[in-house]
């Protein structure tokens, strides 16, 4: 039979979680209990974490989700076909480099992410293009020492495959430490409250706030809770977050178009 019950509920994901079940299914009854519990924080984090970050801007994106890489190019060079060749962030357009680093970032939903992570008779690497790869390859071309006789097909992070499964594990382990911290706010019989669960998205995903103590309650009593100490939520900056991103994004943009703009007058 279904256990029904918030308490149920909290050990079905629990099993789930220590069965090995696809993370996007753990994050999926996540959401629910974020809504018995009337937990903003925890649902909107499983959400993201479940549709992905493209719609709120980079500066929200989780560190975990910025995973090493290399940047490499596919290019033709007069009569020779180079393919997979690693630059440094510094041999990009002068404009590129305070935006591109040798980090790659994972915006996607973790089902896909996951789906990269496993999927098997493929290359042990996984490709992302650069943002404005094409109006980088036409930088490139235009600044380079071969031209006319260079043209860069491909400006790409390559992510290796036990990278990005470990960026999986890492949203696993924080699904594990979340359960943690709900657990142990909570009694027994009881589920965490809206301002419990919070509390915990805030330590274990933010790494900020402090760890709430529950003084439990007798029979008929209520139960009293140790006040929270953390600034501002991720929520509750998302907007400056979102607008500090957007910038970034179209100043980068700007001066792409700009410097394009200048050598198709020269």
């Amino acid at each position: 039979m279904a256990e029904s019950s918030n308490t149920g509920l909290l050990t079905e994901i629990e099993r789930d979680l220590l069965d090995g079940k696809p993370v996007a299914d753990v994050l999926r009854k996540l959401v629910i209990l974020g809504g018995r519990a009337g937990s903003r924080e925890l649902r909107e984090w499983a959400t993201l974490e479940l549709r992905g970050y493209g719609d709120v801007g980079l500066e929200a994106l989780p560190a975990y989700r910025k995973v090493p890489a290399v940047i490499q190019v596919d290019a033709v060079v007069g009569l020779t076909q180079v393919s997979h060749m690693s630059i440094s962030a510094d041999q990009l357009p002068e404009v590129a480099r305070p935006y591109i680093t040798n980090e790659a970032p994972f915006t996607q939903g973790i089902g896909e992410i996951e789906t990269l992570a496993t999927r098997s008779g493929v290359d042990e690497t996984v490709r992302l293009a650069l943002p404005m790869e094409r109006k980088l390859a036409q930088m490139m071309d235009a600044s380079s020492p071969n031209r006319p006789h260079q043209q860069t097909n491909a400006v790409y992070w390559s992510v290796s495959r036990s990278a990005v499964s470990g960026l999986v594990d890492q949203v696993r382990t924080r699904l594990a430490e979340l359960l943690g911290e709900l657990r142990s706010a909570a009694s027994p019989s009881d589920m965490p409250s809206a301002e419990q669960a919070s509390n915990a998205v805030q330590i274990v995903v933010h790494g900020k706030g402090a760890r709430v103590n529950v003084a439990h309650a007798t029979t008929g009593a209520e139960a009293t809770v140790g006040s929270t100490a953390h600034g501002e939520g991720p929520f509750w900056t998302l907007g400056r977050r979102i607008g500090a991103a957007v910038v970034g994004l179209a100043t980068l943009a700007a001066a792409v178009i700009a410097w394009l703009q200048l050598q198709s007058s020269i």
